[in-house]
Parts: C-alpha cells; sequence; structure tokens
C-alpha cells in the first residue's frame, strides 16, 4: 500500500533565490542596436555538488505576479527564445561555486518592432541515485520519498524599435491578511513594452509598506499588488506608483 508521496518541486521561481540556488542581475534587457550580448551569475549555496540544466522556457505572467508556462507566444507578447544563443547549457557546481551564463542575441532583421520576453531556467538535476527513496511503513506499506529539485529563473528582453509603457493605479484598498494589515493595489499598464515600477504606501509622510522594482509583462494588464504593512492605517494614506525606468511618480492616490 502506497502510505506517503513527496513531489518535486520544480521551479521554485524567484527572481532572487531558491533553497540552492542564488544569482544576479535579477533580469536581462538587450536591444536591436548596441545591446548584444549579457550575461547571468549565479551560484551553488547549498552544501553538496549540483548540476545544472540551463534552458530557455516562456511564462504567462498572472495578475498576482505568478507564472504559467506556455508554449505558443501571446498576441503581443512574442518569446525572445528563438533569437537568443547562450553558453553553457549544464554545469556541476560544488558547494559555493559559480558559473557565469553567456547570452547573445541574434540577428533580427526580419523581425517586427516590440518587446520580445523569454525566462532563463537554471534549474537543479537530481543525480541518478537520489531520484527516489523508499523505505516501509506501518502495517506493510511503502513510504515514497522524491527529492525536491530547485531553480530560478529571470526575464531575458529585447527590445525592438520605439517602446512605450505606463500604468495608473486602480482601486486600492487595506485589508487584512492572517490578521495583519496589507494594502490591495491594483496597477493597470499600457504601451507596447512592460512596465518596471515600485509602489509606497504612506500615512502622512511615513512609509507603510513598499513592493520595490515589479514588472508587468505584456501577457498581463494589470497585477494586483499586495502590499505588507508596518502598522494599521488609520486616515491620510495615499499610494504612489513610480516609473523605475524614469524614476518619474506616475500617480499618488489618497484611500
Amino acid at each position: 500500500m502506497l502510505r506517503a508521496f513527496c513531489a518535486f518541486v520544480f521551479g521554485m521561481w524567484s527572481v532572487a533565490a531558491s533553497a540552492n540556488i542564488s544569482l544576479s542581475p535579477y533580469f536581462v534587457e538587450m536591444n536591436d542596436a548596441a545591446a548584444r550580448t549579457g550575461q547571468v551569475r549565479f551560484t551553488n549555496t547549498s552544501q553538496s555538488e549540483k548540476t545544472y540544466n540551463i534552458e530557455i522556457v516562456n511564462f504567462e505572467q498572472k495578475s498576482d505576479g505568478s507564472y504559467k508556462k506556455i508554449t505558443e507566444p501571446i498576441p503581443g507578447n512574442p518569446f525572445a527564445g528563438p533569437y537568443l544563443e547562450w553558453a553553457p547549457h549544464q554545469v556541476t557546481l560544488q558547494p559555493g561555486q559559480s558559473q557565469v551564463v553567456r547570452i547573445r542575441r541574434r540577428g533580427m532583421a526580419a523581425a517586427a518592432d516590440g518587446e520580445y520576453v523569454s525566462h532563463m531556467l537554471i534549474q537543479e538535476q537530481a543525480a541518478p541515485d537520489e531520484m527516489y527513496g523508499t523505505s516501509k511503513g506501518g502495517a506493510g506499506g511503502l513510504v515514497i520519498n522524491l527529492k525536491p529539485l530547485y531553480g530560478v529563473s529571470i526575464p531575458v528582453m529585447i527590445e525592438r524599435g520605439r517602446l512605450t509603457a505606463t500604468a495608473r493605479i486602480g482601486d486600492a484598498r487595506i485589508a487584512k491578511q492572517n490578521g495583519k494589515p496589507v494594502a490591495i493595489v491594483p496597477v493597470l499598464r499600457s504601451g507596447n513594452r512592460s512596465f518596471y515600477g515600485t509602489v509606497v504606501v504612506s500615512q502622512g509622510r511615513r512609509e507603510l509598506g513598499r513592493i520595490s522594482e515589479f514588472r508587468i509583462f505584456m501577457t498581463t494588464p494589470q497585477r494586483l499588488l499586495q502590499v505588507p504593512l508596518s502598522a494599521a492605517p488609520s486616515d491620510d494614506i495615499t499610494v504612489t506608483l513610480i516609473d523605475e525606468n524614469t524614476n518619474e511618480t506616475l500617480e499618488t492616490k489618497s484611500l
């Protein structure tokens, strides 16, 4: 009898780090003119030797910021993958050892203007003798344990042509999550490229919380941000939206 089952964890898709990997930068931007190359550096932060596969994948971003893997482009969001070369595709690292992945953009003479987006996924691979583990359970049962595998992904973007993006704040409100105050802030994107911004929630001159340097990709008309607050607000609450590309304050809205 099967008593327990622990699934693999594929894709801990954080822009910063997972349990066994750290990396920088958090995104790579290229264009169709001067910026034809980029690189990513990642480190094995575990206590054992790890082998990693490095591949280009594609996601649809949901309004909560989560990703759904897709294989066909969504209108207005062409994939960058067909125009990318990278090396290495696989590497084995000792604990604390780092690797630089170099990325090069191919020619795009026949490509239409737009923002091309894919993600570089750095995925831990299990050794053959680590893939499965079994042990006897009670009453003659069998326990199967599967080893978690960790990975991180970052967006790789190519900008072609003259692209613009802006955003505005929707109907924001204060709520509670697990008994703690949060600001629910919809941010609505417009334009022909992804929006890169920061949201700050304040009470008077006192900052209560922020979400910095988030992206809204072309797959996503809006992001619904949940901003943890350091204190329960009363009155004089404002939400400020900042464009990180221009360092411009786009809007300040009272709640």
